[in-house]
Parts: C-alpha cells; structure tokens; sequence
C-alpha cells in the first residue's frame, strides 16, 4: 500500500527554525474578537494574481446519507498563465474550519486573503490549484464556532471530498494525473493527514483497487490537528512524502502530538518532515496587518480560554520557500 520510493527516502527530519519577527508572548492582553476579523486586512504579500478562478463542481466519493447519492462539492479552480493545452501538476488546497471564502459581506464569493494569497504563489510556480468547499456544498459557513463532538462534517467526510477532488482534476485533460499534491490548513491540514495515511482504509482502497489511478504524490499540512493520528489504533504510515509547518505556541492545535507523530514516522524511515516555528501561533501565514488576535472559540488547547492567531513573517516566508523547493522536488514544476 505505502509507495516504493517511501520506504528508501532518507531526508526524514525534525526541523527547529528560530526566526526573527516572531509573535510576542510577552503577556500583552490580544485583542478578542470574532471570526470576521481574520479577513479584513490585507493579504500578506504574493506574486500578483495570474488568472481568475473557475467555478466547478464534482462528485465526492461521500454519499449522501437520505439519498445515497454522492455529495456535489464546488469549487475554485485556479490556472496558471498558459495552462491551456499542456498537462499541468496539480494542488488541491483545503481550507480550514473557517471555511474557504471571505467572511465580508462585499467578498462573500472569493477567497479569504490567505487562500487567494497561497492560490497566487502556486499559480506562479505553474500548478493549477483547486480549492473545494467542503462547508456550503453541505450548507455550513464554518465550523470553528462548534464544539468539535458536535461537528457534523469531520475528516472522514473532508478524505472523501479530497479524493473525489483528485479524481475530478485526474480526468482533466490539462492536468497530470500522476503530479498531484495536497495541502491544507488547519482542519484542512488534518485532513491532509487523513488523505496521506496508508493505513486508513479508504487510502488502501484507492491504493489496492486494480487499475487504479496514481493517488496523491504529497502531502503539506499547515498546523494541523495531530492528536487523533497519534492515538490511531490502526497506526500511521505516510503514503507518499508529507511536510508539516506548526507553531511551537499554537494554543488552538496543539504542536505536540504533531510533533510526536513526525518523530515517531521519522525514525521508522517514512518520508516525513516537520518544521516548528519557536514563539509562533496558529495562523502565521496570516495577513500581516492582521495582528494578535484572541478568538472565543469552543475548542483548543484550553477549551474555553479561547485562542490565539497571529501572523509572523518570518515563519510564513520560510515555510512559503520550503513549500515551493518541496513541491518542486515531489511534482515538478511549469
């Protein structure tokens, strides 16, 4: 199940990155406010925008569970100046528990300015980008505001969605179907986790189906939520090579167990690398004029203290490097 080349990659590594410009945990009391603020800011700095999205639909291979028919996802389907007839590597981003969109009234229909800043710099390095809605396609805004035991859309369903996703771009004839990654934030970044673990029957599925096409061939997760993969009682494997960014203070998904599940892969020779940015909270990449901001969300480190988000530019722009020489490396480039 766990592809050949996993098995003999030796550059598995813990990275500790100490950066300049970190966010202060000097105890100055963070603003609190409510989900809305994490978009009203400008955009941290990318290339400019190449082209405009498409809006597209597919079928994930989640079903419906009052009609067994399978759920239709849209989404943003972002081009590269010149994709037009070549077969283009591909990534497919997903959002975090916010949702994809801006939470302005005036930009209700486009991205928020993290994804439409991570939509621009792939787009410059030559993939086309697909961002599914895995939350209005199953009438939700967000779930960030939800206790978690409460949620009614989980990474089971946002797997399916992923993998609906690669079949959809697979069947395009402006894609290469076997140069597909996957990246995400947040619940999207755990859901990346759950695309990239052998060990999960759905992956072993796709991966054992005879005559099946290539699945993901890597996986980037920006502060996920690792604890539910440490505790697995099947176990973790990585099925392809899978890089995660975290913040060594991110009191809203906790970097330990992300920690502790990279070492684990790590000395089992997987192909694995984690990067943990010192004195730095969830949401780094983050528009910078955003500043420190204190969210009263139900979940987290210290369920009911609230959370902390704040960009640090130093960590987005070391881990924006690492991403491109990673994607570079495991899916080629235009």
């Amino acid at each position: 199940m766990i592809l050949r080349r996993c098995q003999s990659i030796a550059r598995a590594t813990l990275i500790m990155v100490a950066l300049g410009g970190c966010a202060s945990r000097d105890g100055t009391v963070p603003e609190r406010v409510t989900l809305d603020s994490l978009d009203r800011n400008p955009a941290p700095s990318a290339p400019a925008r190449i082209t405009g999205p498409e809006r597209v639909t597919f079928d994930s291979l989640d079903r419906d569970p009052a009609t067994g028919a399978p759920v239709r996802i849209t989404g943003l389907l972002f081009r590269p100046k010149g994709a037009i007839d070549a077969r283009r590597p591909a990534v497919i981003a997903l959002h975090g528990c916010g949702g994809m969109y801006s939470t302005l009234p005036s930009r209700r229909d486009r991205l928020s300015l993290r994804h439409q800043a991570m939509a621009d710099l792939l787009t410059a390095e030559g993939y086309l980008v697909l961002f599914p809605d895995s939350f209005r396609s199953r009438a939700q805004e967000e779930i960030c505001t939800i206790e978690a035991r409460q949620r009614t859309i989980n990474q089971g369903h946002r797997l399916r969605d992923a993998q609906g996703a690669l079949a959809y771009l697979q069947a395009r004839a402006d894609v290469a179907p076997d140069r597909i990654a996957v990246l995400g934030w947040s619940h999207g970044g755990s859901a990346v986790l759950a695309t990239q673990n052998a060990k999960s029957p759905p992956v072993a599925r796709w991966q054992d189906r005879s005559g099946s096409p290539p699945y993901f061939r890597a996986g980037v997760a920006f502060y996920p939520g690792c604890i539910d993969y440490v505790r697995a009682r099947t176990g973790y494997a990585a099925v392809a090579p899978l890089t995660l960014f975290v913040g060594a203070a991110d009191d809203w998904t906790a970097p330990q167990p992300c920690i502790d599940l990279a070492q684990r892969l790590i000395a089992g020779g997987e192909p694995v690398t984690i990067t943990v940015y010192p004195d730095t909270y969830h949401g780094f990449d983050g528009p910078v004029s955003q500043g420190r901001l204190h969210l009263d969300m139900p979940n987290g480190v210290n369920p009911g203290g609230g959370v902390t988000v704040a960009p640090n530019p130093a960590a987005r722009d070391d881990a924006y490097a690492k991403l491109k020489r990673f994607l570079r490396a495991e899916i080629g480039g235009s």
